[in-house]
């Protein structure tokens, strides 16, 4: 399905961010005795988002078109037409595409992708196209 093995790899470290930061935010308190429970969610959070930003990191000199076709994917994913979304749903999904970019330029790669809240009333379950875990 994918041309590259980091591509799943981006699929998979993006997912596991998104699901920590939909586990977790909302559902804190900074004070009382949720304040231990808050730091381990938070800290959940960013380990799965450092682990997205070094694997990124990497893949920007090892294989860039692996970012490439991640990004691509993902905006294909978000605008396929599907009939049993409402029209919200779908404005929403075509805002997240608009969010997803890559580009290469002298200065080197960069890519950008949104915060996994950005998902949040879209209506999107899954990351991507079919992931296989």
């Amino acid at each position: 399905m994918y041309r590259f093995e980091e591509t799943k790899n981006l699929f998979i470290a993006y997912a596991k961010w998104r699901e920590a930061v939909d586990r977790t935010e909302g559902n804190e308190t900074v004070f009382g005795s949720n304040a231990e429970i808050s730091e381990i969610a938070r800290d959940l959070r960013e380990d799965a988002e450092f682990e997205l930003r070094i694997l990124i990191q990497d893949l920007k000199k090892q294989n860039p078109a692996a970012i490439k076709e991640w990004v691509d994917l993902t905006k294909q994913s978000l605008v396929a037409l599907d009939t049993s979304i409402s029209e919200e749903q779908m404005n929403k999904r075509k805002q997240i595409a608009r969010d997803w970019k890559f580009s290469r330029s002298p200065f080197g790669i960069s890519v950008r992708y949104p915060h996994p809240s950005q998902y949040w009333g879209s209506g999107i379950g899954m990351l991507g196209p079919d992931l296989d875990w």
